[in-house]
């Protein structure tokens, strides 16, 4: 039996019991308004309703001796039994009057209260004006939260490193990133993707695109992903969305927010996809600017200076001119016929061959990448105020090598990976039951939630065991294996080989980043987002 129910029967008990439960009547109705119990609080204005016609009841059946009464009044005689009814019935009718007023006033204040608890005014309050279209606080906590669950989540190792502490306030905390509070930076981070995305499913919606197929199945996706997710959590589906999006964000709020960023996608892919250019049109972008689809092979040494932070300002000059120094002594003593890794371990400075070394801003790479070069140039390069490097160089030239496709499962133990590689042979051997093993087992916070992969790898890009596998000439899609690197074990999926060499595949990319860029502008450029009032309700 509920606690409303029970407490229901006790005070309808002492209801008939005349007029000494003004008290049991208020504690009922605050326990109805405690459990949000309102039938519980109609049922109570019922009962002050039936006492009054109780009430009528017993002047009814006092009828009968009206006229005796009337008698003995007209004679002056005051009947002692009369007199008392009377005043009882008169304190009845009061009570019963103080009853419903302060029933009235209860259910008032628990309807007040219910509504503050809900989060209904904060909710629907309007935050951001975008374009055409404001916006509600509520929509704005979404991408709030979810950018904040996210940023967490990738980041977990390195929080300390960040200085965020997720127990503490964001608006008292100082973020290295943008020189403000964490708060100031995840909320204009959720403004400006709300922005990106509103805009676009705004135009989308303007120019009657129909994108409901893709639409539908993004939603459908969404909350199948969501609903798994919660099951694993132990939560409800809105539980677990409260508790990733905040208190604002119902399931209404959600799959409006995923819908709208599902047609911003749909609207935003047909166009990416409608762009193609000619082989010739590739050429011609390669070769306006070829050394942007070049790399260079280089060896270097690097010399840093260690200065630590409470150097002063001449000791860390010193120590950096003794590092300058070191990278020139490895450059004479490479002169002499010593070899590079040779000479680093000797020197105890940092050795490392690079093959495909992409063009860059840094002085080592800007000197790897001048006209000029020969194979067998040398250099000494600075590393900013940090050290110098020893650089010697052996090519540069186009990248004529094809990228690869790859998902993988990072673990901490060979064993593990074992125990995964079996797994998945002893299963259905396919791609997605592979993409199922990484989301579950998976340590990379960069791949995992995508099955592990990795789209498009250029040499140079990975650690070196992880990329001698990749690119093995051998290597077919469907392949499997486990390679130990650096950051752990790595069950690998090999999906495939692109068939366009990099350099193309760069270029063409290019192309369509800039009239992707182009586009977007134009449906973005200028314009304002309005913060309103209801900004103050969001994180």
């Amino acid at each position: 039996m509920s606690s409303g129910i029970t407490i229901l029967i006790v005070f309808r008990l002492r209801a008939e019991n005349g007029t000494k439960n003004l008290h049991n009547f208020v504690i009922a109705l605050l326990c109805s308004i405690r459990y949000n119990d309102w039938a519980f609080s109609i049922a109570l204005l019922q009962i002050c309703k039936t006492q009054q016609l109780r009430g009528l009841n017993k002047q009814m059946s006092a009828s009968r001796e009206k006229k005796s009464r009337q008698e003995n009044l007209a004679g002056g005689y005051v009947d002692p039994r009369t007199k008392r009814e009377k005043d009882e019935q008169a304190k009845d009718r009061r009570s019963n009057a103080l009853y419903i007023a302060i029933a009235v006033i209860f259910v008032i204040v628990g309807i007040v209260v219910t509504v503050a608890n809900s989060k209904v005014i904060e909710r629907s309050a309007d935050a951001v004006t975008i374009g055409n279209e404001t916006y509600t606080a509520a929509d704005v906590s979404y991408f709030y939260n979810t950018i904040y669950s996210s940023f967490v989540s990738k980041n977990s190792y390195y929080l300390s490193v960040y200085g965020l502490d997720t127990s503490k306030s964001l608006k008292e905390q100082d973020c290295p990133i943008n020189g403000s509070t964490w708060y100031d930076y995840f909320r204009d981070q959720a403004l400006e993707s709300l922005k990106s995305y509103a805009l676009l499913a705004q135009k989308a919606e303007a120019e009657s695109f129909d994108g409901s197929e893709a639409v539908e199945q993004s939603v459908q996706d969404t909350f199948a992903d969501l609903d798994a997710a919660a099951a694993s959590a132990g939560y409800t589906r809105a539980q677990y969305i409260k508790a990733v999006c905040g208190p604002l964000v119902n399931e209404k709020v959600f799959e409006r927010n995923i819908r709208m960023i599902a047609l911003a996608q749909a609207y935003s892919d047909s166009y990416s996809d409608s762009l193609s250019y000619t082989s010739d049109e590739v050429q011609a972008a390669y070769d306006a600017d070829p050394k942007s689809y070049q790399s260079a092979d280089i060896e270097y040494i690097l010399f840093t200076s260690a200065a630590g932070d409470d150097a002063t300002d001449e000791e860390k000059a010193e120590l950096l001119e003794q590092a300058k120094q070191k990278a020139e002594t490895a450059l004479s003593r490479y002169a002499q016929g010593e070899t590079f890794d040779t000479i680093g371990e000797d020197m105890e400075g940092s050795y490392a061959h690079i093959g495909y070394a992409e063009n860059g801003a840094s002085d080592m790479l800007t000197w790897a990448f001048d006209d000029a070069r020969q194979e067998g140039d040398t250099t000494v390069a600075a590393y900013g105020e940090k050290g110098y490097y020893a650089v010697l160089f052996h090519s540069r030239s186009r990248n004529d090598y094809h990228t690869v496709s790859v998902r993988h499962i990072l673990v901490d133990s060979e064993e593990k990976a074992n125990e995964l590689l079996q797994q998945y042979n002893d299963g259905e051997k396919t791609e997605d039951a592979f993409a199922a093993l990484a989301v579950a087992n998976s340590t990379d916070p960069g791949s995992a939630s995508n099955g592990g992969l990795y789209s498009n790898i250029y040499k140079g890009e990975m650690v070196p065991s992880f990329e001698d596998w990749c690119f093995d000439p051998a290597r077919q899609s469907g392949d499997t294996g486990i390679v130990e690197s650096s950051n752990g074990y790595h069950v690998m999926y090999f999906v495939e080989t692109n068939p366009q060499p990099y350099w193309y595949y760069k270029a063409d990319l290019d192309l369509k980043n800039d009239a992707y860029d182009e586009w977007y502008a134009g449906i973005t450029d200028g314009v304002e987002t309005e913060q309103l009032d209801g900004m103050k309700y969001v994180g």
